[in-house]
């Protein structure tokens, strides 16, 4: 026994440490019980083998009772230590939620978007997740984001299930598989649900609120029947890419052919959306659209240069005039491409609304002018700048040569695009305030420069154009964030010999010549 007992009082402080450490972890966060009853059994056998194997002897236990004040001083001051970083850090957490995020890219920080719609939850979401053992990493992942979309709502509940020990439950959605969320919202008094799967990310959650927490789902209508671009044609010149952003956030997406139109359009239209129409629209369909229009309507209408679209009733009662021109714009282009301009400044305007910092291109754009007198609101969206100028001979422009401003051309600035609102009697929009957007292009939105890599503020003038027009602001916010990995350049080998001698010589070169000094001084 007595080989055991220079190690009694090491043994025994270790003990109570762990005793302490049990209690504190107890008391200021939450952590499993089994976690805690093993530091504290622990802490108790190695008090209990102190108590068995201390010195008896009267000198020896003076001076391991010495040793163990000494030892036991540092514990407390430790123990204490620690304490007080728990005890600040679970202060913050339960009283100060905010979050600073120093990422470039702001990984960790809900867009705007996001934020809106969760402020603006009014009835409870349940999220369900299902995780066993072997997916406690995509658990993980989903907790995580989640606590986030919490500290902007207290209308989100989140409870976490192991689809093995409560099988039942997950029978009730459809047998939901280890790794799966399910959202669910009692709303218009029957519950809606729906699965999100990984990989989990915000525009997966927010989607999934969007879509079990809305009463109505928005409808947006694409004309057909004139050569217009088709949303569902996945080739380079149509429109599936517009289409599956719009059913992603629980818009119904459908074509709609004004000619089989007798009175009215349906009675669930948000928005109609008319996308590059090549042949010219009968009197009846001007005088359709301008009823609805009229009736508290929302229109997009992107039309590309050198068309009639046989639109000028309507067009002209909402205050535009379409000029036959293709504008160059010398200065701000793409690329050296002087018939397709860059727009980088916006107007103050809820469509343009977080566009900071994006461009907008449009490849081969006409001009338009508003119609004095109107007595519609109307805001110049895109507008060139002083050196554009505009082509009316299209015969001549098949020449490369003639793609450059000359004496005689139209002289800029002109605009290219108006939102336009005027008082309605309502229809699908309770705020009765009809909208009306005009393009002076619409290859802007094909697949072809939606997936151009240089596309982000194209992609986001689109979505912000139709849900504005759909009535659904919550959803125009800032462009998708920059996911690209970072990664540090290579290094060269002098600053790698640099580094080197750095940490492996200077640094303990320092401490000994400090150790020195203090050691001189001391002696």
């Amino acid at each position: 026994m007595q080989r055991f007992e220079k190690w009694a009082t090491p043994i025994g402080a270790l003990g109570i440490g762990l005793i302490v450490v049990a209690l504190l972890l107890r008391v200021v966060i939450d952590i499993r019980t089994d976690i805690l009853l093993l530091l504290g059994g622990i802490g108790i056998v190695l008090v209990g083998f102190y108590v068995v194997t201390r010195p008896r002897d009267a000198s020896r236990q003076t001076a391991n009772f010495r040793v163990a004040s000494q030892g036991f001083n540092v514990v407390l001051f430790a123990l204490a230590f620690i304490g007080i970083i728990i005890a600040i850090n679970y202060i913050a957490v339960k009283q100060f939620p905010q979050r600073l995020d120093l990422t470039a890219n702001r990984a960790h920080t809900l867009s705007q978007q996001t934020v809106q719609v969760l402020q603006g939850l009014k009835q409870p979401v349940l999220v369900t997740g299902f995780f066993t053992p072997q997916t406690l990493s995509e658990r993980q992942q989903a907790e995580d984001l989640l606590k986030e979309y919490q500290l902007k709502t207290s209308n989100l509940n989140v409870q976490y299930v192991d689809p093995d020990e409560n099988p039942a439950l997950a029978q009730k959605y459809d047998n939901a598989l280890p790794g799966t969320l399910v959202f669910e919202s009692n709303t218009g008094g029957s519950p809606r649900t729906e699965k999100v799967y990984q990989p989990f990310d915000e525009n997966g959650f927010t989607n999934a609120i969007l879509k079990v927490t809305q009463t109505t789902q928005p409808a947006i209508y694409f004309t057909t029947g004139h050569g217009e671009l088709n949303p569902q044609d996945f080739q380079n010149g149509g429109l599936s890419a517009v289409e599956d952003y719009l059913k992603q956030i629980n818009y119904k997406v459908d074509v709609l052919n004004l000619a089989t139109i007798s009175d009215t359009l349906p009675a669930d239209t948000s928005a109609v959306i008319i996308a590059g129409p090549t042949k010219k629209f009968s009197p009846e369909n001007d005088k359709l659209l301008n009823a609805y229009l009229n009736g508290g309507g929302r229109v997009l209408l992107m039309m590309n240069p050198n068309t009639d679209l046989g639109l000028d009733e309507t067009l002209k009662a909402w205050g535009v005039q379409l000029e036959n021109d293709l504008v160059l714009e010398p200065k701000a282009n793409y690329y050296g491409n002087a018939p397709i301009p860059v727009f980088g400044k916006f107007p103050d305007s809820p469509v343009t609304k977080d566009m900071q910092g994006l461009a907008v291109f449009f490849p081969g754009a006409r001009s338009m002018k508003k119609v004095e007198g109107t007595d519609k609101d109307l805001t110049a969206l895109f507008t060139t700048t002083a050196q554009a100028c505009a082509k009316t001979d299209f015969a001549k422009l098949t020449d490369q040569t003639q793609l450059q401003c000359a004496d005689g051309d139209a002289q800029g600035p002109f605009d290219v695009g108006y939102a336009i609102e005027g008082a309605g009697s309502g229809g699908a929009h309770p705020d009765a305030r009809a909208r009306l957007i005009v393009l002076g292009n619409a290859t802007f939105s094909t697949n072809q420069w939606l997936n151009n890599p240089d596309a982000a503020g194209n992609q986001q003038i689109i979505r912000n154009m139709i849900n504005w027009l759909a009535g659904q602001e919550q959803l125009i916010a800032i462009p998708p964030r920059d996911t690209s990995v970072r990664r540090l350049g290579v290094l060269t080998e002098s600053e790698i010999n640099l580094i080197f001698i750095t940490s492996v010589g200077l640094v303990p070169l320092a401490a000994l010549v400090i150790g020195g000094l203090l050691w001189w001084r001391r002696r």
